[in-house]
């Protein structure tokens, strides 16, 4: 791993980054000053988890022993000496509230740079389901249902995402109890998160096929829905027999284009993908080991592991953003 290119590319990129945001969102340590003596800047141990996120390990004495392994890892991380096991976690539980304003600061960071300018949003959720211990309540996530009316016992995570770059742009974590439809009011009613051009559209599946959560998307989020018809209630098999009177068609006229719709619809799968790409190849695959390494785990840890990981995707495309402008620094000059 540590000779891989993307690693090293990604190193180049870290030593070039403008941090000072991130370092004052971060704020000052809170660490005591007794005892030994050994400053570990917050952002050094910030650093450090978005390698271990990088290196898909999901324990942070894993972490320190691969910190003794490879010196490279202290220099990715600006570290003159290796952290504890504790003092990584004390990091995690001290500054975890501040975590999900970073992932918005790079998010609007790439925002800046136009990378998502013509280019739609698909929402959707995933289940994270976790193993049930012998001597563990079951109540202790509680049981939710899928799509499928299938029950599986965990959490939800809730993404909104890039579909030019599949890359997300908010999340949120629920236990499953909690419900889809629930998480996804709570989040998608906080407040409107992309303002750049020509963005028209937020795709989402039919099981967020009322009218509330439309009025949610044009009022708060600025945008037009395109959700797919929930036929169970109304008996009419497609949205283009309703009535024309229909409150479908009322507040969002686009649905009187079906075909336009249908068309548009197909970019749903960008989400898929999304959420598939972040169970199986990202940190989150993990999860289920910390539940077998503890007698339980709380929303906070998956919430950590989960925007690191998305952290880590915006890092990487902000290294392919700056390398991509170095060559095209290099080809002007050559002219």
């Amino acid at each position: 791993m540590q000779n891989s290119r993307e690693f090293l590319h990604l190193k180049s990129f870290f030593q070039e980054f403008d941090w000072l945001p991130i370092v004052q969102i971060l704020g000052k340590t809170r660490f005591s000053r007794r005892g030994r003596k050994k400053d570990f800047p917050s952002l050094s141990l910030f650093k450090s988890f978005v390698l271990k996120s990088y290196l898909l390990i999901d324990d942070n004495t894993l972490l320190v022993k691969r910190f003794h392994e490879n010196k490279q890892y202290l220099e990715f991380c600006g570290l003159q000496n290796i952290p504890s096991h504790d003092t990584l976690s004390r990091f995690e539980r001290n500054y975890s509230y501040k975590f999900i304003s970073i992932f918005e600061f790079l998010d609007d960071t790439l925002e800046k740079y136009d990378v998502f300018a013509n280019d739609d949003m698909g929402f959707d959720g995933t289940d994270i389901p976790v193993p049930i211990k012998s001597k563990q309540s079951p109540h202790r996530y509680h049981f939710g249902a899928k799509s499928d009316t299938k029950k599986f016992h965990g959490f939800w995570l809730m993404i909104i995402a890039s579909i030019k770059h599949q890359i997300p742009r908010r999340f949120v974590v629920g236990y499953a109890r909690e419900g889809q439809i629930n998480l996804a009011k709570e989040l998608l009613a906080e407040k409107q998160f992309d303002s750049s051009k020509n963005n028209n559209f937020i795709i989402m599946d039919g099981i967020f096929d009322f009218r509330e959560m439309h009025e949610i998307l044009i009022s708060v989020q600025h945008k037009i829905p395109l959700i797919g018809y929930n036929q169970r209630r109304s008996g009419i098999p497609e949205r283009i027999n309703l009535p024309s009177l229909d409150w479908h068609f009322q507040i969002n006229p686009v649905y009187k284009n079906n075909g336009f719709v249908e068309e548009e619809f197909k970019k749903r799968t960008s989400i898929e993908r999304v959420n598939s790409h972040s169970k199986i190849y990202t940190q989150i695959s993990l999860i289920q080991n910390k539940v077998k390494k503890s007698q339980t785990i709380k929303k906070t840890m998956v919430e950590n592991i989960v925007v690191f990981s998305f952290m880590l995707e915006q890092f990487k495309l902000l290294a392919r953003i700056q390398a991509k402008q170095v060559q095209q620094t290099i080809n002007n000059y050559a002219k």
